[in-house]
């Protein structure tokens, strides 16, 4: 079955399907949580979400944050999140995606792309299809929850 899939710019009136496409990612979210953070993100000229739609429903997305690198000259953009509902995998959304952020970082005059992805086992299916993208295995990442004063 051939799917009539467009690639556009995210707007506000897709954040109930994100909220879905999240917790699929893994990070279950609320939609009072998630309208909090697109405002955010939609706001700063460094992030762009992409997403495919589907009979006018956010079916995958693409979260893409660009800025400079101490390690590198040329901007450089990082693939923050990426995630295809469960009900489309394997129909070449995520390959569509990729190939709509590639194309929308070299319009910026964006040198590299990278993205983290978890080293859990039900992640090996994304790291191969990352690897058939071309991208190639990197560094492994860590992270640190800080307490936050309540007056920042």
């Amino acid at each position: 079955m051939s799917l009539d899939v467009s690639i556009r710019h995210s707007t506000e009136n897709d954040i109930q399907d994100m909220v879905i496409l999240m917790d699929q990612l893994g990070y279950p979210t609320t939609y009072a949580e998630m309208s909090e953070r697109y405002r955010h993100l939609a706001s700063d000229a460094n992030f762009t979400t992409l997403v495919a739609e589907v009979r006018g429903r956010a079916i995958g997305l693409i979260g893409l944050q660009t800025s400079y690198m101490y390690e590198k000259n040329g901007r450089h953009c990082r693939i923050m999140a990426l995630i295809v509902h469960d009900q489309f995998r394997g129909s070449g959304i995520g390959t569509r995606l990729i190939q709509a952020a590639e194309q929308w970082a070299a319009e910026q005059g964006v040198f590299s792309l990278s993205l983290n992805s978890a080293n859990r086992e039900e992640r090996q299916a994304a790291h191969q299809f990352y690897r058939a993208m071309g991208y190639t295995d990197g560094s492994t990442g860590f992270s640190k929850t800080l307490r936050v004063p309540q007056h920042v």
